[in-house]
């Protein structure tokens, strides 16, 4: 680490004296955090099995003392539990408030730590996670505290480390806590710097952070906004609050920045509360995260911030349940696309040479190196992947066009998107390959997305060195319902299925419309595993799922294109019916250019070479450079999936165009008549 800003081990003594005697705007701040605490936090929680098997020494026999590792460190729990011990004591809505049985468990639990201050092979934990804890704990007790413990305490939560050279999710953190810990002791030197740090780090950029999409990025070019994003967010928005009315509150043009985030970026990478792995990389390897997105905690905090932003009541409104988004969002910064529609939300995310695959570090997600691959997700009630993870079979990702022995995404530059905010599509230029990179598949890959319906392309379909299948999972989700296929008397019995012409399959409120009769492999099968096998810092205990996974399988021979539909249905019935009178027509699925049209003259094509497209009625389009072209309502909508920022020129129907095409990937328009 460089450029150390400051760093804070030992308390000098006389900070103690000055602790409780803090300047009205330290007092406003701290008081707000514990209102803030109060406010979040259930004010009945279970706490009596933590006192009966507190040990005299001040100990939980239950958490491992000698834990390593790096992500989920077990010993934190340790202080976590002083910290809920700590809440039932201080909170007057509790039915432990001043119980002196708990006080004493807190003080004998609390000395422990003190005592010993455990440390991490993993620096986050000994600098953000302790002193977070800590700084709740003496927040809950303040001046219940002896001066001894005070001092060890504050000793523990002066662990932070401030550096100028972090960024998003983890500056937040620390100056977050800086800016609590100089408010503790009166410091306002060091109260300032955090909040000049907080205030410098809330800004739309093309580095680590907020990007100009409203997208979010952390550890380089990853889309991380329920992980990094959420801590940088989260804190944020809470710090503004407390700051409120104050000498130091945060400039109303900061607020909006993260109002903008959440409006714009966070509540469309989730339906309601249900998100998918790619809005969040490696932490979609951890129980529950799949429900990251939800912020009815922290709503009620912002409504407080801008009484005036009607738009954060209609999302309170959708996370409980009430309404959802509609339209579609293209997100070039982060290759990732979501299409919202009253009855279901689709996800989509690719990568690019823009930006980088998944990671896996501290031992988690190991088994995720396909994720962010170009894999769809299908959410209707939220169930569809939650907590699923660790059942999946993890070389058949949903949405991926594998075998067996793919280790990675070989990343291309064509890929991007294309919206009126209403309807779009995304494509991408798709490689895996194995370990050896002898092994290879590659493809032209088309999702469209209009009324309720997702049409997805592969076409030019190449394998080098292949030897065994070839398939595409059009889904991977939890068995809700019965498995349905090609006739309402058809329901398929648990257990692996190898079918022929498959003309289409329901489940659980969704059709799966392959576009010709096509051999599948269905599973319906339960599945024995634990969230170690994908996190090493998981739980061990065994997780039983039953899982839906239908396999479209590909004949190289002959067979150079593919495709298939997903669209909303509440019965097999209706999935017959939209199978057998469908709403699209694909136009082209080759090298050259991939095409749909939907009733109503909406085209959606994608050009990789320069090249001619006949659609409707006798109309014809022709480009001269590779691009995205979507027409609807006469209005042409065109994207530079290279992001190169071409001009191309447009000829429609007679009509010639000349479009210069943004460089960063985003749509630009112009009427056609």
């Amino acid at each position: 680490m460089k450029n150390l800003l400051f760093i804070l081990l030992l308390i000098p003594f006389f900070a103690l004296h000055t602790a409780w005697a803090q300047t009205p705007s330290n007092d406003t701040l701290i008081n707000r955090y514990k209102e803030y605490l109060f406010r979040t936090n259930d004010a009945e929680q279970d706490i009596d099995s933590f006192i009966k098997r507190l040990d005299p020494s001040g100990k939980w026999p239950d958490i491992n003392y000698a834990d390593s590792s790096l992500a989920d460190w077990k010993i934190t729990i340790h202080l976590r539990r002083v910290r809920t011990l700590s809440f039932a004591w201080a909170n007057p809505k509790s039915s432990h408030y001043q119980d002196p049985v708990i006080r004493k468990m807190i003080d004998i639990a609390l000395d422990h730590w003190l005592q010993i201050r455990y440390q991490s092979k993993n620096w986050w934990h000994n600098e953000i996670g302790v002193p977070q804890l800590m700084r709740d704990i003496i927040v809950l007790l303040r001046q219940d505290l002896d001066s001894l413990r005070l001092q060890q305490a504050l000793a523990v939560m002066g662990q932070l480390r401030v550096h100028e050279d972090y960024v998003g999710g983890n500056l937040i953190w620390c100056a977050d806590l800086g800016l609590h810990y100089g408010a503790l002791i009166d410091d306002e030197n060091l109260l300032n710097k955090c909040r000049q740090l907080i205030l410098k780090e809330i800004e739309i950029g093309t580095g680590e952070g907020i990007q100009p999409d409203y997208s979010f990025h952390q550890h380089g070019k990853r889309l991380q906004m329920f992980q990094y994003g959420k801590a940088y967010l989260w804190e944020s928005m809470r710090i503004a609050w407390e700051l409120r009315d104050t000498h130091l509150a945060f400039p109303e043009e900061k607020i909006q920045i993260l109002m903008d985030m959440v409006i714009e970026g966070w509540q469309w990478m989730a339906r309601g509360i249900h998100t998918v792995p790619g809005t969040m990389d490696r932490s979609s390897s951890r129980k529950g995260e799949l429900r990251s997105a939800d912020m009815r905690l922290l709503l009620p905090f912002m409504k407080e911030l801008q009484p005036q932003n009607t738009a954060i009541t209609t999302m309170e409104a959708m996370q409980n349940g009430q309404g959802t988004l509609v339209g579609y969002r293209y997100y070039p910064y982060s290759d990732f696309a979501v299409f919202h529609r009253p009855g279901f939300s689709f996800f989509l995310k690719t990568v690019s040479t823009r930006t980088l695959p998944t990671e896996s570090i501290n031992s988690e997600n190991l088994k995720g190196k396909l994720l962010n691959s170009g894999d769809t997700y299908l959410i209707r009630n939220g169930e569809e992947y939650f907590d699923l993870l660790p059942a999946w079979d993890w070389t058949a990702l949903p949405g991926l066009t594998t075998f067996k022995e793919a280790d990675h995404v070989s990343r291309r530059p064509f890929v991007g998107g294309v919206s009126d905010n209403i309807d779009g599509f995304s494509v991408m230029d798709y490689v895996l390959q194995d370990k050896t990179e002898k092994q290879e598949f590659s493809a032209r890959k088309f999702w469209a997305s209009h009324g309720d319906v997702v049409v997805c392309l592969i076409g030019d379909m190449k394998s080098k060195g292949i030897s065994g299948l070839l398939y595409t999972s059009l889904d991977q989700n939890r068995l809700q319902s019965e498995v349905t296929v090609n006739s309402i008397e058809n329901v398929l019995t648990p257990g692996t299925h190898s079918l022929d012409d498959v003309r289409w399959i329901h489940h659980s409120g969704f059709a799966y419309i392959p576009l010709k009769p096509t051999v599948f492999t269905i599973h319906l099968k339960k599945v024995e595993s634990n969230w170690t096998s994908i996190n090493a810092a998981g739980i061990a205990e065994r997780v039983e799922e039953s899982v839906f996974l239908p396999q479209m399988l590909h004949n190289m021979i002959g067979e150079d294109s593919a495709g298939y539909v997903l669209a909303p249905a509440a019965s097999p019935k209706q999935t017959a019916k939209l199978a057998s009178n469908p709403s699209w027509t694909v136009l082209r699925n080759e090298e050259a250019c991939q095409a749909v049209e939907f009733k109503g003259g909406i085209l959606m094509a994608a050009f990789y070479s320069p090249g001619e497209l006949n659609f409707g009625k006798k109309q014809a389009i022709q480009v001269d450079q590779p691009c995205l072209i979507l027409i609807k309502g006469g209005v042409l909508y065109a994207s530079d999936p290279t992001q190169e920022g071409k001009e191309v020129n447009v000829t429609v129907g007679g009509k010639k165009f000349k479009i210069r095409l943004p460089l960063d990937g985003t749509t630009t328009q112009l009427p056609l008549k």
